[in-house]
C-alpha cells in the first residue's frame, strides 16, 4: 500500500513539473509582438496609398496615461488626424512651402485609466516607392514619466522599464505583395499558435 501511495504521488508532482515546463516553454516561444506596448497598424501597405493608421496604447503602469507624441517618417502627405474626444490634437510640421511635412503629432489633455487601452487614429498617403515606416512614440503618464517606444525591434528594452521597441509599416508594391511573404514573416504567428496548444495542453494536464 506504501508502495502504491509513493507512486501516485510521484505520478502527481510529475505531472505539476510537466505542466510548470510546458508553460514555461510557452512564454519562452511567443513572440515578442504579442507582448503589449504602442503598436502601429496596419503591418503593410500598397504603395501610394492614402491609408487610416491606428495607433494601440497600452496604460501598463498604475497611473493612467495622460498624452501620446508620435514622430512621424518622413514621406507621408496628406496627414490627418482623427477626432477624437476628450483629447487635444496638436501637429508639429518641418520645411516650407511644397517641401512641408507634418512630423508629429500629440495627443494630450485625455487619459486611460492603468490596465486598460485606448486606439488613435490618422490617415496618411505613403510614398510611391517601397519603404519602412518607422512609427517612433512617446507616451507620458500622470506621474511625468515618459516610455519611449524609439529602440530597434531587434534591440534589449532599457533596464528601467522605460524604453521599448518602435512599431513598423511596410509600404510594399501590390503586385508583388504576396511574392514577399515569407516564411519568417509567418514564423511569429505560427509560433503564437503553437504557444497557445501547448498552453491549453498544460491546462488540461492541471485538472487531471
Amino acid at each position: 500500500m506504501y508502495l502504491i501511495l509513493q507512486a501516485e504521488r510521484g505520478i502527481r508532482v510529475s505531472k505539476k513539473w510537466f505542466a510548470s515546463i510546458i508553460i514555461a516553454i510557452a512564454v519562452l516561444l511567443m513572440p515578442a509582438a504579442a507582448f503589449a506596448h504602442v503598436v502601429v497598424q496596419p503591418a503593410d501597405v500598397g504603395i501610394g496609398k492614402t491609408q487610416v493608421f491606428s495607433i494601440s496604447v497600452p496604460a501598463e503602469k498604475t497611473v493612467p496615461t495622460i498624452g501620446l507624441r508620435i514622430v512621424l517618417p518622413s514621406g507621408l502627405q496628406e496627414v490627418t488626424p482623427t477626432v477624437k474626444a476628450g483629447w487635444q490634437i496638436q501637429t508639429k510640421t518641418s520645411g516650407t512651402g511644397d517641401n512641408a511635412e507634418v512630423s508629429e503629432i500629440d495627443w494630450t489633455g485625455g487619459s486611460i485609466p492603468p490596465a486598460q487601452r485606448d486606439e488613435f487614429s490618422f490617415s496618411a498617403q505613403v510614398p510611391g516607392q517601397p519603404t519602412t515606416l518607422q512609427w517612433k512614440a512617446y507616451q507620458t503618464y500622470q506621474d511625468s514619466s515618459i516610455v519611449s517606444w524609439d529602440q530597434t525591434p531587434s534591440g534589449n528594452d532599457d533596464a528601467s522599464g522605460d524604453k521599448g521597441p518602435y512599431s513598423t509599416t511596410q509600404v510594399v508594391d501590390d503586385l508583388t505583395r504576396q511574392a514577399n511573404v515569407t516564411k519568417t514573416d509567418a514564423g511569429p504567428y505560427i509560433l503564437a499558435g503553437f504557444a497557445v496548444v501547448i498552453a491549453i495542453g498544460a491546462l488540461l494536464v492541471k485538472r487531471k
